[in-house]
C-alpha cells in the first residue's frame, strides 16, 4: 500500500465510526434531498476546516491542536482546547461503548443460549475492553494500526451491501419512493450535530499528518479530500437505502439493532463490534495526548511531544475505564451523537 493510501484508509476510519449506524435514522426525520445537503454542507466544512489546521500547523511550525492554540491564544486558549478536545473525544469513545453494549449482548445471548440482560450487557462490554481495547489503546503509533483500518474499512463496504439488500423488497414494489419524505426541516436541529459529528476527523488529523514523511499541504489536502469523499458516500448510501428498508416503521438510532434475524445479519453485528473495538484507539490517541498536555504541560515546549511510560498508561487506562462507566448508563447512540454534536462538538469541529 502506497504511503498516502496508509493515511487515506486510517483517516477514513477515524471519521466514519458510530455515525454511521444513525444515518438512515437522520434521513428519516430530515428526509432524502435534506439529507444530502446537510451531509455535503457537513463534508465541504470538515474538508475546509482541515486545510485550515493544517497550513496554519506549518505556518506556526507546531505539531498538534494544543500547541496551535497556545501559539494563537496563550495559555487560556489553549486550556479551553484542551477541554473541548478531552470532552469531544471522551464522547467519542462513550458512543463506541453504547454500539458495543448494543450489539454485543445480542451475539452473546445466542452464543451462550440465554436472555439478554443488563448484567451481560455489563459483562460483555468489560471483556471487549479487557481483550481488545486496552491491548490497542496502549499502543504508541497510530500508524501500526493500518492493516485494522483496512479491515475496518472492509467491513463498511460489506454493512453498505447489507443494507442494500435490505432495501431490496421495498424497491421491488411499486411506487417506493413517493413513499419516502424528500424534505424534512423540522429535523434539522436534531441531526445536524449528529451529521457533522459523523463527518468530523479534526480531533486525530495531526495523528494521521504526524505519520507523512513529509509535511506537504497539497499531499494532506488531498488525504483529507479522499477520505471525506469517501465517508460521504458510504454515509449516503447506508442512509437512504436502510431509510427505504425501513421506511414506515420508528426504528432506533442504531440501524443494526433493527436488521431482520439471520446469520448474515450476526455476522454483520459481530464485524461492527469488532471494527468499533479496533477503531477505540483513533479516539483514544489525541484525547491522551490532550489530557496529558492539559495536566503536565502548562506551556509549549519545543521538545519532542513524548509521554513518559509512568504516565501513558495510567492516562489510557483513564480514558477507557471512564468510558465504559458513561456507556454503561447511556441510553441510546443518537443521544451521544446528538448531545456531544450540539455542545463540545460545534466548540471543537468549527
Amino acid at each position: 500500500m502506497e504511503r498516502n493510501s496508509v493515511q487515506t484508509v486510517t483517516l477514513t476510519n477515524s471519521i466514519i465510526g458510530v455515525g454511521i449506524l444513525s444515518m438512515p435514522f437522520c434521513f428519516q426525520r430530515c428526509g432524502v434531498i435534506l439529507s444530502l445537503v446537510l451531509l455535503l454542507l457537513s463534508s465541504y466544512i470538515t474538508k475546509l476546516i482541515c486545510s485550515y489546521m493544517i497550513k496554519s500547523a506549518i505556518i506556526s511550525r507546531r505539531k498538534n491542536f494544543e500547541q496551535i492554540a497556545f501559539y494563537s491564544f496563550g495559555f487560556f486558549g489553549k486550556l479551553l482546547v484542551e477541554l473541548c478536545v478531552v470532552g469531544y473525544l471522551l464522547g467519542t469513545c462513550v458512543a463506541y461503548y453504547v454500539v458495543v453494549g448494543d450489539l454485543g449482548p445480542q451475539i452473546m445471548a445466542k452464543i451462550l443460549s440465554t436472555n439478554e440482560t443488563s448484567t451481560l450487557r455489563t459483562w460483555t462490554m468489560i471483556v471487549v475492553t479487557l481483550v481488545c481495547i486496552v491491548p490497542l489503546g496502549l499502543l504508541r503509533n497510530v500508524d501500526s494500526l493500518a492493516s485494522v483500518c483496512t479491515a475496518s474499512l472492509g467491513f463498511y463496504l460489506c454493512l453498505v451491501l447489507k443494507v442494500m439488500a435490505e432495501s431490496s423488497e421495498r424497491i421491488s414494489q411499486d411506487q417506493w419512493f413517493e413513499k419516502l419524505d424528500l424534505w424534512k426541516p423540522d429535523g434539522i436541529l436534531r441531526c445536524l450535530p449528529i451529521f457533522s459529528m459523523a463527518l468530523s476527523c479534526q480531533m486525530q488529523l495531526f495523528e494521521v499528518y504526524a505519520t507523512m514523511p513529509t509535511t506537504s499541504l497539497d499531499k494532506m489536502s488531498r488525504v483529507i479530500q479522499q477520505s471525506t469523499n469517501i465517508c460521504a458516500v458510504i454515509y449516503s448510501l447506508i442512509g437512504f437505502f436502510g431509510y427505504v428498508a425501513f421506511n414506515g416503521h420508528q426504528f432506533s438510532g442504531n440501524i443494526l439493532v433493527d436488521f431482520t434475524p439471520s446469520f448474515v445479519s450476526d455476522i454483520i453485528k459481530i464485524g461492527f463490534v469488532l471494527s468499533v473495538a479496533f477503531s477505540f484507539p483513533l479516539a483514544i490517541f489525541p484525547c491522551r495526548a490532550s489530557l496529558y498536555s492539559l495536566l503536565y504541560k502548562r506551556s509549549y515546549s519545543d521538545s519532542h511531544y513524548y509521554i513518559p511510560e509512568a504516565k501513558f498508561r495510567p492516562l489510557t487506562l483513564t480514558i477507557v475505564f471512564m468510558a465504559l462507566l458513561l456507556g454503561l448508563v447511556v441510553p441510546s447512540i443518537d443521544f451521544v451523537l446528538g448531545l456531544v454534536g450540539s455542545t463540545i462538538g460545534v466548540a471543537v469541529c468549527i
